[in-house]
């Protein structure tokens, strides 16, 4: 059964974006092998500002890591008609992730943002958390994990699988989500 695995670069201090949604912080480093890391993956699960940011991406960079692949995204705002080649949830997003977590295939990767990762994780879906912490610190922007709220379950438990130091400073952890702390 495939497994829900976030998977996200981030600052030292949590952070994915900077306040402006922008990551040019984000250091690269040619020891990540993206296209092994997406050949783990069937299907493709973020929020509209993720799938925005992946999109102007690969306008920028002619590299579209999208394309021809089972991308989900959980929007208000978008329109199925406009995006024929994508799904577009705007509720319901939480039911069919656990759909998708029933059937068979390959892991999903939850892409983004802080919001859709918390409520994955307050629903109890979430597999894993797995990040790429960049030597950097910027001292506010978009949390890895929103905010905790009063229907929020926090604290959680990870537990510690794996952690690789690239030589560029960059620390690529995997943390297994263990159970919630009541």
């Amino acid at each position: 059964m495939p497994r829900l695995r976030y998977n996200a670069a981030t600052t030292l201090d949590g952070f994915i974006a900077s306040p402006d949604g922008s990551t040019d912080w984000i250091i690269e480093d040619p020891a990540v092998n993206f296209n092994a890391l997406y050949a783990e993956f069937d299907t493709f699960l973020m929020g509209r500002k993720t799938y925005e940011a992946m999109t102007h991406h690969a306008a920028q960079s002619g590299v579209d890591a999208l394309k021809d692949r089972n991308v989900v995204v959980v929007s208000r705002e978008m329109k199925s008609a406009d995006y024929p080649a994508i799904t577009i949830v705007a509720d319901g997003y939480l039911e069919l992730v656990k759909e998708l977590k029933a059937g068979a295939g390959r892991d999903i990767w939850l892409m983004g943002g802080g919001q859709l990762a918390k409520a994955c994780l307050d629903a109890g879906l979430l597999d894993t958390v797995e990040v790429a912490v960049m030597p950097v610190i910027i001292g506010d922007g978009i949390k890895m994990i929103a905010s905790a709220s009063a229907e929020g379950n926090y604290p959680w438990k990870l537990e510690l699988r794996n952690v690789d130091a690239l030589e560029s400073g960059i620390l690529m952890c995997k943390h297994d989500v263990m159970k919630i702390q009541t």
